[in-house]
């Protein structure tokens, strides 16, 4: 099976904040975007779908961009030399660029103390072409630990990403799934960091926001930012981080079954079979003559939940209102689009209103409600 993959956009750079021990947080810029720049944004990037905080946890800074995508800084080489990049739970790699492409940050090995040289071809296909380049070692450092000797790749074309990633300022990648679904056998960094000890537990969890304060924890969570207890729910594959999806609601419309869901981190929006979208965007009377979802703004508040049942039965449900990504006028475009895979996506619309452990020892996830959701809503067990 393909990756999943949307390409990410960033257009700010931050300052460090106040700095607790074993804890790194920074603040993060949001920028806007227009009603057209969105639908834009959502088309490419579907044509890009194929591929309690103790003292040794540390959360890393995520930069939103417009609620379509989530990066965080990470260094590479020694001295580090910065990029920004996304961390994707639909992926299993890392990798950098090594040349210039608009005004991202390049990696220079030459200039790296640690670099140690590979040199075997790295090639990875997306839906809409490939991205290649070839592999090295290097010391990889983010939210204060670091993997020595680790093995990426540095990227020289990426013409499979369009204007995208050329336009934008997503450096690379960090794949936060398993080594089973990594490119030419590598191990996946969250198996190496495992490995390396530096985790007080074998976990992490994003908490992703509208406003200016999201975060990437490692090696716990953060009780601040959800309310109420964990669900748990078993992953079915030790690949991407997916779970069974045994139905889905729109009120008390059943459509879907028996199928699996991922929870990617690298999806922007909810991406689902063909005939899934269909339901819901008829049910909603959606316009989708522009490639995405759009409905009148003033009808969302009578409109029914979107509730996915995952695991054994946990019912995690989404208001139409917080799957709005931009308005204008009266014309709501929603976070939810085709997969060309049958599976469900759960990309980042679902993981604002979810607060999402994704427990590595356990092989599991648990969700939880985000405090940027709105309080009343639970989870139904």
């Amino acid at each position: 099976m393909s990756k999943f993959l949307i390409a990410s956009a960033f257009a700010s750079a931050c300052q460090a904040g106040a700095v607790n021990p074993g804890i790194m947080r920074m603040p993060l810029t949001r920028h806007e975007k227009t009603f057209d720049q969105v639908v834009t944004s959502i088309q490419a990037r579907t044509a890009l779908l194929g591929a309690s905080v103790n003292a040794s946890a540390f959360p890393l800074p995520v930069h939103d961009f417009q609620d379509v995508s989530y990066t965080c800084t990470i260094q590479v080489g020694t001295p580090g030399q910065t990029a920004e990049v996304l961390f994707d739970t639909g992926s299993s790699n890392l990798w950098v660029p090594d040349k210039q492409f608009g005004s991202h940050h390049v990696y220079n090995h030459a200039a790296s103390s640690t670099y140690k040289a590979n040199g075997k071809d790295f090639n990875i296909q997306y839906g809409s072409g490939p991205v290649s380049g070839f592999l090295s070692e290097d010391t990889f450092t983010f939210g204060g630990v670091s993997l020595k000797d680790f093995t990426f790749a540095e990227v020289n074309d990426v013409s499979g990403l369009g204007k995208m990633y050329t336009q934008g300022k997503m450096d690379g990648i960090v794949g936060m799934a398993f080594s089973s679904i990594a490119q030419d056998g590598l191990t996946a960094p969250i198996e190496a960091l495992v490995k390396s000890g530096q985790l007080a537990e074998p976990v992490f969890a994003f908490y992703l926001e509208k406003g200016t304060t999201s975060e990437l924890i490692f090696g716990g969570v953060d009780s601040k930012h959800y309310t109420g207890d964990f669900t748990y729910v078993p992953l079915n594959a030790e690949t991407y981080w997916q779970v069974q999806l045994n139905k889905m609601m729109l009120g008390d419309k059943q459509f879907g079954s028996n199928q699996n869901a991922i929870v990617d981190s690298g999806t922007s929006l909810l991406a689902g079979p063909q005939s899934d979208v269909d339901v819901i965007a008829n049910a909603l009377n959606a316009d989708t003559s522009q490639g995405v979802l759009i409905v009148e703004c003033d009808k969302i508040a009578s409109m029914p939940d979107l509730t996915f049942t995952l695991g054994q039965g946990s019912e995690f449900p989404l208001k139409v209102s917080e799957m709005v990504l931009q308005q204008q006028g009266n014309q709501c475009v929603l976070g939810i689009q085709p997969s060309p895979a049958p599976l469900w996506i759960l990309g980042d619309v679902f993981m604002r209103k979810y607060y999402v452990k994704f427990d590595y020892g356990k092989k599991q996830m648990g969700f939880a409600i985000s405090s940027a959701a709105t309080s009343s809503d639970t989870i139904i067990v």
